[in-house]
This record gives structure tokens, sequence and C-alpha cells, in this order.
């Protein structure tokens, strides 16, 4: 009886190992058979490679045929050209009344040169005046040293036909005060109509 109860143990032993090492080859290939899809996913799935490996492949070419451009490269000349990353205005650099003399600006100086207009002229005095009008048609009596326009104008010079004016300004890249000449011509009648 020992030797049959020792043979059953031993068997059932066995049997458990036997069944122990049944359930791990089932772990182990359920996974592996459990991917059981429609045949109409994986034709998606062959589609969706098939069209990867297409597009890899042109990504390919085309990079290939990019490499082969040549490289243009660009060079800045700044010979005779501003500098483009100093700023348009410096600090300072607007003309301010306290700069030029601190007097208050006149009606004349509220408009640019370009809006007045030069309608007469008074010579053969000892001292010359001249007529200007704005836009509006208000006119003004100007003389030699009349402050007029926007950018501090000076009448210099009251000739003929033509009054010479000088402006200042900043000059934005030395910020020093530049002059400039401008000329107010009087017109005649007839060049007008023309």
């Amino acid at each position: 009886m020992k030797k049959e109860k020792k043979e059953r143990k031993k068997r059932s032993r066995d049997f458990c190992f036997l069944a122990l090492f049944i359930i791990t080859g089932f772990i182990f290939i359920l996974p592996a058979c459990g991917d059981d899809k429609p045949k109409s996913q994986e034709k998606k799935v062959e589609a969706t490679s098939e069209k990867a490996k297409k597009k890899s492949v042109k990504k390919a070419v085309t990079d290939k045929k990019e490499s082969h451009k040549e490289v243009v490269k660009y060079h800045y000349d700044r010979m005779g050209k501003k500098d483009p990353f100093k700023p348009l205005v410096r600090e300072g650099a607007i003309i301010s009344g306290s700069i030029l003399g601190g007097a208050p600006l006149t009606p004349l100086q509220k408009y640019t040169l370009a809006e007045l207009k030069l309608v007469a002229i008074i010579t053969g005095t000892e001292n010359p005046g001249a007529m200007v009008e704005d836009s509006k048609g208000d006119g003004y009596i100007i003389k030699q040293g009349t402050l007029i326009g926007d950018r501090y104008g000076e009448v210099v010079k009251i000739e003929k036909n033509e009054v010479v004016i000088v402006e200042k300004e900043i000059d934005q890249s030395s910020g020093e005060i530049v002059y400039s000449k401008v000329s107010l011509i009087l017109h005649k009648p007839e060049e007008e109509e023309l």
C-alpha cells in the first residue's frame, strides 16, 4: 500500500507538472493566436503601409534633389547704405523749440512748405516782403527772418520772383543739425493756366 500511495503521489505530481506546463504553454501561445482581424482591416493595413513606403521613397528622392541644388549665399553690402538695425528716430533727434530758440510756434510753422503758396512779392524797398497763402486761402506777410514751415525754416532772401528759405533738421546718422535751402517761386498767372 505504501508503494501504491507513493506511486499515486508521483503520478499526481507528474500530472501537476504536466498541467502546469500545458497552462504555461497556453499563456504564451494564446496572445499570438488572438490576432484574428477581419481581412478588410488587413488590406487597409497593407494599403497604408504601401502608401507610407511610397511617401518615404518620394521624400528620399526630393531630399536627394534638394541636396544637389546649389546654395546661393546672400551678402549684404552696406557701402553707401544706412544701417538697417539703427532706430529711425533717435532719442532727442526730434527738433524741438528749445533746441532752436525756445520760441512758441508761429501759425506759419504749422504748415509744410508744400502746403504754402507764394502769391505776391514786394521789392524795390529797403526791406522787401512777400505774401503766402495756406490751403484755406488765408494770407500771411513774410519778411527776411520770418520763421516758416514745419522744419523750422527761416526766410533768408526775397528776390524778384522767389523766396529763399533755409530749413533745419537733425541728421539721423550723426545727430547734428543740417541746413537745406528751399525756394518758393512766384508763378505768373499765365504759367498757372498751362
